[in-house]
């Protein structure tokens, strides 16, 4: 398997969904009314969290993540936050 580093563009990509994805998770769990009203239920805004978050952990595994010196606190805190939406 060959190991692609990516390229500067791709990695700001690539933090700019997972900004949309905190974005997404931190007004949902602020208020779920929007999120409701385009998804339709309460299960089906779960599982939208969930993608997020799953989004977040997997792009945070990745080398390049860790080697930014980019604040990995919203981040992190979005998945926490996300989870704790999905659990209760």
């Amino acid at each position: 398997m060959v190991d692609i580093t990516p390229t500067a563009e791709e990695i700001a990509q690539h933090f700019s969904a997972m900004d949309d994805s905190v974005t997404l998770i931190n007004a949902t769990v602020a208020d779920d009314t929007d999120a409701l009203r385009q998804f339709g239920t309460p299960a089906e805004v779960k599982l939208m969290v969930t993608r997020n978050t799953d989004h977040l952990e997997i792009q945070a595994a990745k080398d390049w993540y860790s080697d930014s010196s980019k604040s990995k606190t919203p981040y992190t805190d979005a998945v926490t936050a996300g989870k704790a939406y999905v659990a209760g």
